[in-house]
Formats: C-alpha cells, structure tokens, sequence
C-alpha cells in the first residue's frame, strides 16, 4: 500500500501538458526535416541567429499572453513599440541612456495602465480600446518624431544601447537572457501569485471570479500594464538593435506575429487556459519555421500562407478540446 500511494504521489509531476505536445512535435519534426535538407540549418550560428531575431518576439508574446489568458487581446503593441522606440531616442539625444530607457519604457507602461483603466473600470471591450490606441499612439510616435528616424544618439550610450540589442554575455545573446527573464518571471506570477490565479479565473468565468470576491477591474488592469510593460521592453531592445529611434518599428506583422504564436503553441483564445511557456513554445515553431523556409529559398508569400494555416488550425483544435472538456464537465 505504502508503495502504491508513494507511486500514486508521483503522478502529479510526471503530468505532460497535452497542448504542448502538437507545437512541440511540431517543432521537432521541423529540426530533422531541415536538417536533412539545408546544410546550413543545423549550426550553432543559424541557431544563434535564429535566438536573436526572435527575442522581441518572445518578450511581445510573453506579454501578449496575459490579455489572451483574459480571453481578450492587446492590439496596441506595435504601437507601443514604435512610441517606446522615439521616445527612448529622443530623450537619449539630450539627457542619455538611462533617462532614456526610464522615459521610453515608462511611456509605454502608461499606455498599458491607459487599456487597463478603460478595460477594467470603464467595462469597454478590449478590441475597441486597443484598436483605438492602437492607432492614437502610432500617431503619437509619429508627431514626436516628426515622421522621421531619430538618428545621431551620443556616442558614448550608442555602444551601451546596442548591447540591449545585439550584444552577447559570453556565446549568449543578451536579447535571449532578457527574454529568458521575462518568461520566467511571468510564468512565476501567473503561476505562483494570488494575482496570477485572477487572472486564469477572469479568463475562465468573469462572473464566477466576481461572485468569488476577485477584483475584476484590478486584475485587468494589472493585465495589461503587463502587456505594455513587456512591449516596451522589446521595444527598446528593437531600437537597441538598430540603435536609433524608429517611428514604424513595430509596424507590420510583429503584432500578429506575436498575437500568432500564442495561439499556436496552446494558448486557448477563449481565456481560463495556458501560459507563458507555451506561448514561448509558439515563438520557436514560427521561428524556426521561417528560418527553414528561407534557408530553403521559399517565397515569403507561401510562408505567409503556412503561418496562416498552422494558426486556423490551432484555433480549430483548441476549439475541439474546449468542446470536449466542456461535454466531460455536462
């Protein structure tokens, strides 16, 4: 008997999360294929490369994945990023690195705090106001920068503020540690905070979580400051990288990149369910997805085209087991 509940005991950490097993198959079956046919592929500096480039991204979709866990969205981060990145240059040019980040990163967070007020307390629909900021603080990197690259940073930061984005601690990319940071904090307040579980029980049922004495409003607020706050940063790791001020910087698919690869990798869009680390997950299979398709010399539009597929498919399946759990609940 003693051995048996002692065997009975083990089984709670030798649970495999089921959602990760597709993405990460995925992304297995995806080493060996381009393997095989890129030489290439399989090296330490494509591997490198590979971390680098998508850092951002993992910083965008750790913060991403908090609003999805609400069952929302932030559609306001490639906004954020482009403000973060001019403000931080901007104040840069006249005052230096430190100040600099302390203005670029903190306007950001004040656009997340902005969502979160007009989400949580004045009950409007995510979509609606980080559409709205989505445009409004586009527009507003673009008065601030007069529509123009901020160029000219002080030398003595400019070495400093390419470290944050393309510089190495050893053979490690220092864009890889931050993000390995920020997923790791992230995964430990959601998964180890009281505010963390309001967060899985908003998503689950925002009625239930009321009822059972959470403050909705606050949790949604602490949601998306988390969002802005995690755009921000990789916002100002982007600029570190170019290391000048870019009105446009998150422009284009990083958004959706970001708000892709947390549904890809298990995240369930209707809220209640998933995490940091699977979104994380998610960043690897895209990245190292278009990294093979590109070592491959395939078309940018077809790769489109699978990003786009591979995302309707992991909605459709995550539906299915929505669907199932719900029956197995009735």
């Amino acid at each position: 008997m003693t051995a048996v509940a002692g065997h009975a005991s083990l089984r709670p950490r030798l649970r495999i999360d089921a959602a990760i097993i597709g993405p990460g198959l995925a992304l297995a079956a995806m080493i060996i294929v381009y393997s095989i046919l890129s030489p290439h592929f399989l090296t330490i500096s494509n591997f490198t490369n590979v971390l680098v480039q998508c850092s951002p991204l993992l910083i965008l979709a750790a913060g991403q994945t908090f609003p999805i866990l609400m069952g929302g969205l932030d559609l306001s981060q490639g906004s954020i990023v482009s403000l973060v990145s001019v403000v931080t240059a901007g104040v840069m040019l006249d005052h230096g690195l430190g100040l600099g980040a302390i203005a670029g990163i903190g306007s950001g967070i004040l656009v997340g705090a902005a969502n979160g007020v007009l989400i949580g307390r004045f009950r409007i629909q995510p979509f609606i106001v980080t559409l709205g900021m989505l445009y409004m603080i586009a527009g507003a990197a673009m008065v601030y920068s007069g529509g123009s690259s901020v160029f000219g940073l002080p030398e003595p930061d400019v070495d400093r503020f390419f470290w944050f984005g393309g510089g190495f601690l050893g053979p490690i990319p220092v864009p890889l540690i931050i993000a390995a940071i920020l997923i790791a904090v992230s995964h430990l307040v959601l998964t180890r905070t009281p505010i963390g579980r309001s967060v899985y029980a908003v998503g689950g049922n925002e009625q239930v979580a009321l009822m059972s004495g959470i403050d909705v409003g606050r949790t949604k607020i602490f949601i998306y400051m988390m969002s802005g706050a995690f755009a921000s940063i990789a916002g100002f790791v982007l600029s570190g990288r170019v290391i000048s001020g870019q009105p446009i910087l998150g422009a284009g698919d990083l958004l959706l990149q970001s708000i892709g690869a947390v549904i890809i990798g298990g995240t369930s869009i209707f809220g209640g369910r998933g995490g940091v680390l699977r979104s994380a997950l998610g960043v690897f299979v895209v990245a190292f997805m278009v990294n093979g398709l590109n070592l491959l010399a395939i078309s940018t539009f077809i790769q489109e085209i699978i990003v786009g597929a591979i995302i309707i498919l992991s909605v459709w399946l995550n539906s299915l087991h929505r669907s199932g759990s719900t029956k197995r609940l009735a």
